[in-house]
């Protein structure tokens, strides 16, 4: 019982890391149509994640929609990945937070 219990827990952890790790990957190569749609996949599942994978899910949403050009979409997942990290600190890491502030300041511009 114990076992399936943490089978429970785990999986959905790993499989939020994996595709997690696959849309930042993504992103991080400039391929922001493939990361748009893997994030827009994640969408009803990222719900049930902890607090930091869910930021960083609203921050790379964010960050992509940005890279698009759509700032009104942008400007809603960064300030959700603001809301998350200020509600619980530490939810993202140091880098993520830089990313973060430069996100919404650039959302914010002329």
């Amino acid at each position: 019982m114990r076992l399936v219990a943490l089978a429970l827990i785990v999986c959905p952890l790993v499989a939020c890391g994996g595709a997690l790790a696959e849309g930042k990957s993504q992103f991080d190569k400039g391929r922001y149509p493939e990361a748009k749609q893997t994030f827009a996949s994640l969408e009803a599942e990222s719900r049930t994640w902890d607090d930091a994978h869910r930021g960083q899910y609203a921050l790379y949403r964010g960050l992509t929609f940005a890279s698009l050009g759509d700032r009104a979409q942008a400007g809603l997942w960064l300030r959700e990945a603001k809301a998350i990290e200020d509600a619980h600190p530490g939810s993202l890491s140091h880098e993520d937070v830089q990313r973060l502030r430069v996100g919404l300041e650039a959302n914010d511009g002329p």
